[in-house]
């Protein structure tokens, strides 16, 4: 009987056990959570608009009401002259742009990155035409260095010439950068309220350079048609380390950022500065090296190297259109030192007797200069960021 009562509960136990084994068999396996896709690259493209310090000239073309005497018609000082051209700031209008930004995150938290950017602005150019029609006296004023008084080289004179005066100078700013982005855990650093900061380390250039170039014809029956042409040419190439903080903070779809930089490096300054004179006498044309602000004495190709230093602040707000996309909207200031304009090349003290045709005699001027100034470059940047 005991035999049997164990056989029947062998048989109850085996038959549960293979019932249980058969439903958990039959029971659907729990899938593993789904990573979190993660792309480390995003790339953003940025409209510009910018303005920039312009170049300021010295005062190179002057008229005065006619009349005025021949030897202080246009000269400088004088109550009668007026400026027509120059001693003001040209290029300092609002311009466009572009500026293409990408980076790369080495973790998914995106506490460690690179990025690279590249600016640039559209060249921007201001033009200048005289002649006698509108200012039967007509002048290129300079300091006389025989005399060591103001002076003025006559374009057009009622009785004496005719003639017309042409300048314009056109100028650009582009940039480029890369930085290495490593988030600050220092305890009221890294996370402060509920934003993120970075430290930047990395390199920056920038390029700016202008070229003015001014011509002037004078027509006399006594001695027959001459056109002096001076160009001046000046290019700024800044190279250097950039150090700096960044902010970010998130808030739903909104974003705010901040940037504050300042690079330390050299600027490579560089000057071309070129003359001729064209002149027809007699039915004889010939030109000769040489204009009036540009001759012997400084004419050629100058450089010069200076310790400079480029500070830059940068705000940013942004909202996220889609899982990918975000549009910004940014301001940005951006300062340079030791920066080269055409303007400062420009020597207006001018021997005579060295504007062509001679015979050269007497002090060597104008003289070589550099001058340079600082540029401040501020504006408005419109985008559209997008996270692979």
């Amino acid at each position: 009987m005991n035999r049997q009562l164990a056989a029947a509960a062998g048989v109850a136990l085996a038959a549960v056990s293979l019932n249980g084994g058969a439903v958990a068999a039959d029971l659907p396996l729990k899938a593993p959570p789904k990573a979190v896709e993660f792309n480390p690259f995003w790339a953003e493209a940025e409209y510009l608009a910018w303005s920039v310090t312009g170049d300021k000239l010295p005062a190179l073309v002057t008229t005065a009401p006619v009349g005025t005497p021949l030897g202080v018609a246009g000269v400088l000082g004088q109550p009668t002259t007026t400026v027509l051209f120059g001693n003001s700031t040209v290029n300092n209008d609002w311009r466009s742009g572009g500026r293409i930004t990408a980076g790369y995150w080495f973790d998914p938290q995106r506490s460690r990155g690179i990025e690279a950017s590249f600016f640039g602005l559209e060249t921007i150019g201001t033009g200048f035409a005289a002649d006698s029609g509108a200012y039967p006296i007509l002048t290129r004023p300079f300091i006389n260095v025989l005399t060591g008084l103001p002076d003025a080289l006559i374009a057009g004179f009622p009785g004496v010439s005719t003639g017309s005066v042409n300048a314009s100078e056109t100028s650009r700013l582009l940039g480029a950068g890369a930085l290495y982005r490593q988030d600050l855990n220092i305890q009221g650093l890294g996370m402060w309220s509920g934003q993120r900061i970075s430290a930047l380390i990395g390199y920056r250039y920038l390029r700016a350079s202008d070229t003015l170039w001014i011509t002037d014809t004078s027509t006399s029956l006594a001695f027959g048609t001459f056109t002096p042409t001076d160009n001046f040419k000046a290019a700024s190439n800044f190279h250097g380390l950039d150090l700096g903080l960044a902010g970010d903070w998130r808030n739903g779809p909104w974003s705010l950022e901040w940037r504050g930089k300042v690079a330390l490096g050299a600027v490579f300054n560089t000057a071309d500065v070129s003359g001729s004179t064209t002149s027809t006498v007699a039915a004889v044309t010939t030109t000769v090296p040489g204009g009036f602000l540009a001759l012997a004495s400084n004419s050629g190709h100058f450089s010069q190297t200076k310790f400079a230093v480029v500070p830059e602040l940068s705000l940013k707000a942004g909202y996220q259109i889609a899982p990918a996309w975000r549009l910004t909207v940014g301001y940005d200031v951006l300062y340079w030192t030791g920066v080269q304009r055409a303007g400062g090349l420009i020597d207006t003290t001018v021997n005579p007797s060295l504007v062509p045709p001679g015979p050269p005699a007497g002090p060597t001027r104008p003289l070589p200069v550099m001058n340079t100034t600082n540029l401040l470059a501020q504006g408005f940047s419109f985008g559209m960021r997008y996270n692979y």
